[in-house]
């Protein structure tokens, strides 16, 4: 959506709100202005309140989006002070958020990144094709030294590894961890090609080193500790990333590299990795069922085989990327 926005008005100046640690990220991005780190429960609290609404409409915005669609987000667009606010129509917008805006749409579009790029609508900003609009992603060159300074280390070269992410933040996300390691050593043995396991928790890396052990191959490797742009880094020189819906997905994605993604409690058509060079395996549509989302039930990630995954990762072998 900024993409959209900074190619159709060059000029403009994006501030970008958010209340989690993305912000270290949005600020490397010459494309978004400023980054307001929202505190969490800000709308139980009067003063700072206060003081998120002062510093809003000192900035004087013109336009407020909301791509989220919840009262707290729309009540950032309203604290703003934007002479006109954008945001979802039911059903999308959630929590009565509708009624903060002046234009509230109601997308037609099937992947969530294609239904907020519907909210500029009234903007009369030109829409690009279903997943086809760009990123318009910048790498800092302190990320690509600290990426390029990683591989060496490891001993791994660019473009000669997949990114595996075999952690989930909800169990019902989780892809069982000896097919990762029975993938792992078979792309070794079919395509010689590396397996770098990323993590992000110490219980993670318990996984991954367990994950590269039990892979049982020289060409794979534990990754080293990272923060979010350190990981866009490896995610960028990868020859794909294999995982799960999860955060290093998105990020994959937004840093153009290919994703081998593993779906069962999520919609990949709906919040799938973005573009249509993506692999989105699902054999099983879970999304629908209450509470399936979070809990600890994983049968339709179970469904996907090892056989599943290989085919995709040898459909890599057919492209230049391997």
């Amino acid at each position: 959506m900024v993409a959209a926005i900074k190619r159709h008005w060059p000029n403009s100046r994006i501030t970008w709100l958010v209340d989690c640690g993305v912000d270290a990220i949005l600020k490397t991005q010459p494309m978004i202005s400023k980054v307001i780190r929202v505190k969490k429960g800000f709308l139980k609290r009067p003063s700072e309140l206060f003081f998120l609404r002062n510093e809003l409409l000192a900035e004087k915005f013109d336009i407020s989006i909301d791509p989220q669609g919840l009262f707290k987000s729309a009540a950032l667009v309203w604290l703003s002070g934007a002479k006109r606010r954008i945001g979802f129509a039911l059903p999308q917008s959630r929590e009565k958020a509708w009624w903060l805006y002046h234009d509230a749409i109601a997308p037609q579009s099937l992947h969530l990144v294609d239904r907020q790029i519907e909210l500029l609508k009234p903007l009369s900003i030109p829409l690009p094709p279903a997943q086809q609009a760009p990123f318009d992603w910048t790498e800092p060159t302190a990320v690509a030294v600290d990426a390029e300074s990683m591989l060496k280390q490891i001993g791994v070269q660019p473009k000669s590894y997949l990114c595996v992410n075999a952690s989930a933040g909800w169990p019902s996300r989780v892809w069982p961890r000896e097919r990762y390691a029975e993938v792992i050593r078979e792309s070794s043995d079919l395509y010689q090609l590396n397996s770098l396991v990323i993590w992000g928790s110490p219980q993670e890396r318990e996984i991954a080193q367990w994950i590269v052990v039990k892979s049982d191959t020289p060409r794979a490797f534990l990754a080293p500790p990272t923060q979010l742009m350190s990981l866009s880094g490896l995610l960028k020189r990868s020859v794909a990333y294999l995982g799960s819906d999860t955060g290093p997905m998105h990020l994959s994605a937004a840093v153009g590299t290919r994703c081998i993604a593993l779906f069962g409690s999520t919609r990949a058509s709906y919040s799938g990795a973005y573009g249509r060079d993506h692999i989105c395996i699902q054999k099983i549509d879970d999304s629908e069922k209450a509470g399936k989302k979070s809990s600890d039930d994983n049968s339709a990630m179970q469904a996907i085989t090892v056989e599943d995954v290989m085919r995709s990762v040898h459909s890599l072998s057919g492209s230049s990327r391997l």
